[in-house]
């Protein structure tokens, strides 16, 4: 019996062993093909950049397709302004700026950049509203985070401070229809906002160093294996 016990242990932990290790691996890989991921995506973007700025009639009908391309917009911005919670810069804390304009096919939501907070949580920072009729921008489609939970209600009630980038809330704010995608303002070093735009959170090379360490794992796992099962054996 007490051998049986035994043995059934054994299997358990070599069974635990494998799928960790086989975890480790995976993992690795899955660091790689995100690197790749990140590599395409800024080789897009800077493809992207580098094209002819367009009107809001040659996107519009698919918008997703045009992510990254430069877009040229001839409107006076609106006085309307969304603060966007909980963005940081040079790990200072500080909002997001964005305000509608009004387009033949809706509101498009124009992203001015970002500004530090204040020291009083509840008081936003003041903003100068550029006066320019004209923008140029980049297409970008903001990703919903299932996280975060709008908590301002306040409909219609400006400024308004959001948590993230939600168009249906930003509609009720509004009482307008409003475009699925934003501009993002290209950087202007004389203006008031910062337009460091983060196109991706990690660059390719931290994912190839966290796959060194995932490979590193499963290859000291594998190899602790498979010596307990030689010296296992040579016990036996």
């Amino acid at each position: 019996m007490l051998l049986r016990s035994t043995n059934k242990l054994r299997l358990f932990f070599t069974l635990v062993a494998i799928i960790c290790i086989v975890i480790m691996f995976l993992l690795g890989f899955w660091q790689l093909d995100r690197k790749a991921q990140k590599e395409a995506r800024l080789a897009q973007i800077e493809s992207r950049q580098d094209a002819s700025a367009l009107s809001i009639d040659e996107i519009i009908d698919s918008p997703e397709d045009y992510v990254d391309f430069p877009l040229m917009l001839t409107a006076e911005l609106g006085n309307q302004t969304f603060f966007i919670d909980n963005k940081l810069n040079n790990a200072v804390a500080g909002y997001e700026v964005l305000v509608p304009v009004q387009t033949n096919y809706g509101v498009l939501l124009v992203n001015l950049g970002w500004v530090p907070g204040t020291p009083e949580r509840r008081q936003l920072p003041k903003v100068i509203i550029p006066t320019a009729n004209q923008h140029i921008g980049n297409v970008y489609i903001p990703s919903d985070n299932m996280l975060i939970k709008e908590t301002n209600f306040n409909y219609g009630r400006f400024p308004v401070r959001m948590q993230q980038i939600d168009f249906a809330e930003m509609e009720k704010h509004l009482g307008k229809d409003v475009l699925p995608f934003t501009l993002r303002l290209q950087p202007d070093k004389s203006g008031h906002f910062v337009r460091d735009w983060q196109v991706v959170v990690l660059p390719p090379e931290r994912h190839l160093g966290y796959a060194v360490q995932w490979f590193g794992l499963g290859i000291a796992g594998l190899t602790v294996f498979l010596l307990t099962i030689i010296n296992n054996k040579k016990r036996a």
